[in-house]
């Protein structure tokens, strides 16, 4: 196997994994544009999506810190290690927020709007620490494997 093809291994791994969590991103995205009018039944909804969510990231974490994005290339490419090792610490955090807004949705008072609302606002900070979580190990891999392999003249 070549250095292209092992990069283009990893490479197809780690998007893989990023692919199967961002679709459980998506589905507590389309809960955050329901309207919150029905309050009871939106916080239903949006516990019904964390958990998978936090179920998701623990098992994607787990993989991630075991594969090459963390092991290999702070290694071969270390202009990366102190962003990956930033990245890295940021796993526990964001699985210690996700709990935290389940906790919150399931003492959250469905009557009270501003609970509501209030809850909303945590899920949208969460899917976006989320997002930017993702895309900033995204551009990191895919940085290390255009390094990896070299362009064409």
């Amino acid at each position: 196997m070549t250095e292209k093809d092992t990069s283009d291994a990893m490479v197809d791994e780690a998007l893989g994994e990023h692919r199967e969590c961002m679709q459980v991103v998506s589905e507590v995205e389309d809960c955050l544009e329901r309207h919150l009018d029905r309050g009871g039944q939106w916080v239903d909804e949006v516990l019904a999506v964390l958990p998978r969510l936090a179920a998701s990231l623990r098992e994607h974490f787990e993989a991630e810190q075991e594969g090459a994005l963390f092991r290999k290339v702070p290694l071969t490419h270390p202009q990366y290690a102190d962003r990956l090792q930033r990245l890295e610490a940021e796993h526990d955090q964001i699985l210690k927020r996700i709990d935290k807004v389940i906790g919150k949705a399931e003492g959250v008072d469905r009557e009270k709007m501003y609970e509501v609302r209030e809850l909303n606002a945590q899920v949208q900070m969460v899917v976006a620490t989320i997002r930017r979580h993702e895309a900033e190990e995204t551009e990191i891999l895919m940085g290390a494997h255009w390094e990896e392999i070299g362009t064409g003249d």
